[in-house]
């Protein structure tokens, strides 16, 4: 729909060439993601309600509230699964589920990293389940169809550690829940959102591997206009 990105469509943009992307990742050698940078920040306004321009000294810099806003949930929800400490919102009634005999060895496997997720899961009786909390950044969104997501996933691999498959859920769970593009947001909104963005060890792309941020130099809008060849 207008203005949300599923899942495949931040993989898909994510694919931009390996020589773009060193050009890019050369404009942010002097750290311009960085408390230090940000002094020099005049945020200029919202393009298409999708896109925040900001000055900061010879460049022009492009950044797309949605990825941005992601990867900081993502980071958030990664560190609260490693922590154990995901929030959780009831739901009332629960939400039961019948598992085949594979899927209930798997969620009875993987009970730890379900709750690590932020899901309570009680027996019901039989190969019954009630799914009685849900993660709070997933509420409100397809809870049923996101834990059969993740048990079938599961259930697929043989990794240890934390599985891949829920670091995928993860970023499902981020780019749910992060505001979308074709949103209205305050100058202030935006710059609570980049100051979250500075504190990432890596800012400069979401999950999915889309840029949160592109630059143009002051050089590069020249030659565009002619002014130098």
């Amino acid at each position: 729909s207008r203005g949300h990105w599923t899942e495949t469509n931040c993989e898909r943009a994510g694919s931009g060439t390996e020589k773009e992307e060193t050009e890019q990742m050369t404009m942010f050698d002097d750290k311009i993601l960085s408390e230090k940078a940000k002094e020099h920040y005049e945020i200029i306004g919202q393009l298409f309600e999708t896109y925040w321009l900001i000055s900061y000294q010879d460049k022009l810099l492009i950044v797309d509230q949605h990825a941005a806003h992601e990867k900081v949930r993502y980071e958030r929800l990664m560190r609260h699964f490693r922590e154990k400490e995901a929030a959780s919102q009831q739901i009332n009634p629960p939400m039961i589920v019948t598992l085949n005999n594979q899927e209930k060895e798997c969620l009875q496997n993987h009970m730890e990293d379900f709750a690590a997720l932020g899901f309570v899961i009680e027996e019901f009786g039989g190969n019954d389940y009630a799914i009685r909390s849900v993660p709070l950044d997933l509420y409100g969104y397809t809870e049923g169809t996101f834990f059969y997501e993740i048990l079938d996933e599961l259930a697929a691999e043989v990794a240890t550690g934390t599985p891949e498959s829920v670091r995928n859920r993860i970023a499902t769970m981020a780019c749910k829940a992060a505001v979308k593009g074709n949103h209205a947001m305050s100058i202030s909104e935006a710059d609570r959102l980049i100051d979250r963005l500075l504190t990432l060890e890596n800012p400069y792309h979401c999950p999915h591997g889309r840029p949160t941020i592109i630059a143009m130099s002051r050089r590069e809008l020249e030659k565009m206009f002619g002014r130098i060849v």
